[in-house]
């Protein structure tokens, strides 16, 4: 594989940017236009589908590429789409394309395409996926009329994959810390110090040991001892554990 200097410094530059975002809602306005720097692409969409039929959301990029009575349409046929069913079936979010499961006249014949993608109008399409919570696949696709994606391309999406969605569900983390954060502590949270207190909001704000000690002026060796507290008053038995205990306790 080779990358052009170009296109791996815009990637460098996409992830980089993703490093402080604090809420969910801000990630496809920042992820969509960067992938089409990295990638270029007609239509680029965040995608959101739930289990349920109906349950479909996406974000366009250009901002009204797609009419919004489109997301009725596509729920109708989404459950012809061969990559959502591939990511439900295997739980692999890699880089996969529609030519990878359908020759261009099988992907014609889909309602899908005759009722959604011709209209766009979409030939090829690209996307990197997760599995959310209760069965959601959470997706981003990148769309062409003409000319498939290159081998070169689906590497760069598929390293960009691990790093795009760590900072989505560090957004969703996020916001979870600071809606809880907001509302009265239970009693077990009461019993902590303010110091130990800093430091178990930062944990649930998705910090390292490294970056909190960072923040406080303090050694990480002193945050570790700290988290050792905090756990034993918690009754957890590690970070993960006591970011939740503080969210579902506020």
């Amino acid at each position: 594989m080779q990358v052009s200097l170009a296109m791996a410094r815009q990637a460098v530059s996409l992830v980089s940017s993703l490093a402080d975002l604090e809420h969910p809602d801000g990630f496809a306005e920042m992820v969509l236009p960067g992938l089409d720097r990295v990638v270029g692409s007609d239509v680029l969409t965040y995608n959101e589908v739930g289990p349920a039929a109906g349950q479909v959301h996406y974000t366009d990029y250009p901002a009204g590429a797609l009419a919004p009575a489109t997301q009725m349409i596509f729920a109708a046929h989404v459950h012809e789409h061969p990559l959502i069913n591939h990511y439900r079936a295997t739980g692999s979010g890699e880089a996969m394309t529609i030519s990878d499961f359908l020759s261009q006249r099988q992907f014609h014949r889909l309602g899908l395409y005759a009722e959604f993608f011709r209209p766009i109008p979409v030939e090829h399409q690209i996307a990197i996926s997760m599995l959310g919570p209760d069965g959601e696949v959470i997706g981003i696709a990148l769309n062409r009329r003409r000319g498939d994606f290159t081998e070169t391309e689906r590497a760069v999406l598929g390293l960009l994959r691990g790093p795009l969605m760590a900072a989505l569900l560090r957004a969703r983390n996020r916001q979870l810390a600071h809606s809880a954060l907001n509302t009265t502590r239970p009693a077990s949270l009461a019993t902590l110090t303010d110091r130990e207190t800093q430091v178990l909001e930062l944990v649930a704000l998705g910090r390292t040991n490294t970056a909190i000690a960072h923040t406080l002026e303090v050694s990480p060796r002193t945050i570790a001892k700290h988290l050792e507290h905090i756990y034993r008053k918690l009754g957890v038995a590690s970070r993960a554990a006591a970011a939740a205990r503080s969210a579902q306790g506020h």
